[in-house]
């Protein structure tokens, strides 16, 4: 069986049983980074004999090595970095192809960003799309959010483009209501929301900005 394994965005105890439980199961887990995981499964007391690394430089190469393994009766599961895998990551194409050879996994409920995020903005959530990481060339940026006025955009953001992509945003959007949540659930957790202007002020007088960033916004 296949297993899509989502673990903590931050803080630890956000894990399901069920996620635990399945990862203490697994012959093989892939990720995207070894070292990192380890030290997660450690804080569970979960050992797990065989770790590979699972990125979009090695995806074509290990999808057919995890469906030979999934063939051979092994318990085989992925996870990310933190959050729920294959959202914005690698690992749509492995889906795809076990679907086309009819063998069944089980994506597991858990933990991600996005809708916290959304529900921390006070945005509309009656319709809202997820956009994954914006563009860095301004008119393409422009021309995707063009077409989603009138519905709540959700996005992620480097901490390196933060500031470069809310300046696009004021630059285009100068009513623009927006939500910029950073580090959801660990120490420090980060949530700054108001108009654009605002907002963009506020991570221009930081020294330094870094951790996972959500972006929510609307446009009327």
């Amino acid at each position: 069986m296949f297993y899509i394994i989502p673990t903590p965005i931050g803080n630890l105890k956000d894990i399901t049983d069920r996620a635990k439980e399945v990862l203490k199961s697994l012959d093989v887990l892939y990720c995207e980074n070894p070292q990192r995981t380890n030290l997660m499964l450690k804080c569970y007391d979960i050992k797990i004999n065989e770790l590979r690394r699972y990125t979009e430089h090695n995806e074509e190469r290990l999808i057919y090595d995890i469906v030979g393994e999934i063939k051979l009766l092994k318990n085989v599961g992925i996870v990310s970095d933190a959050g729920m895998p294959l959202i914005s990551d690698p690992g749509y194409k492995l889906i795809r192809e076990l679907k086309l050879q009819d063998i069944k996994y089980e994506v597991l409920p858990g933990a991600s960003s996005i809708l916290p995020a959304l529900i921390y903005s006070g945005l509309p959530t009656d319709k809202f799309i997820f956009l994954g990481f914006l563009s860095k060339k301004e008119n393409k940026l422009v021309s995707l959010i063009d077409q989603y006025k009138g519905i709540t955009c959700i996005c992620f953001e480097s901490p390196y483009r933060i500031l470069k992509t809310l300046s696009i945003l004021k630059k285009n959007y100068p009513n623009l209501k927006i939500t910029v949540a950073r580090e959801i659930s660990k120490m420090h957790e980060d949530i700054k929301s108001g108009d654009i202007t605002k907002v963009y002020e506020y991570y221009k007088g930081k020294t330094s900005i870094k951790g996972e960033i959500t972006i929510v916004f609307y446009i009327e």
